[in-house]
């Protein structure tokens, strides 16, 4: 009766162990959330949508992280990958723009009379 009671006990016990996130995969998946931020990944529908996704992500694998999860390291990854995606789309589009101005530039350069 005794030897049950310890082992429901240790299976209690260790069902509320927390599962440390590696730090270095946490803080690489924020830092990538913050420049999308940055970046304006707010004011791009895709990337916006894949933003939020990371953040959602992010917020799971800390919360599976704590009940034991080891799904958190999977859930971690899918942020990481989400925000570095966000990140990619905001920068398609900063680039895009500069592409168009430099376009219109040379456009305008052209169209100078020859001296």
């Amino acid at each position: 009766m005794i030897s049950r009671t310890l082992l429901l006990a240790a299976l209690a016990f260790a069902g509320c162990a927390t599962l440390q996130l590696p730090a270095d995969r946490l803080q690489s998946s924020e830092a990538s959330i913050r420049s999308a931020e940055e970046l304006g990944a707010n004011s791009v529908p895709a990337a916006r949508l894949h933003l939020q996704y990371a953040k959602d992500e992010t917020a799971a694998a800390k919360k599976l992280a704590e009940e034991g999860d080891e799904r958190a390291l999977l859930m971690l990854a899918k942020a990481d990958a989400d925000a570095e995606l966000a990140l990619g789309l905001a920068r398609e589009v900063s680039v895009h723009s500069d592409a168009l101005r430099a376009a219109e530039d040379l456009k305008a350069v052209r169209a100078r009379p020859s001296p």
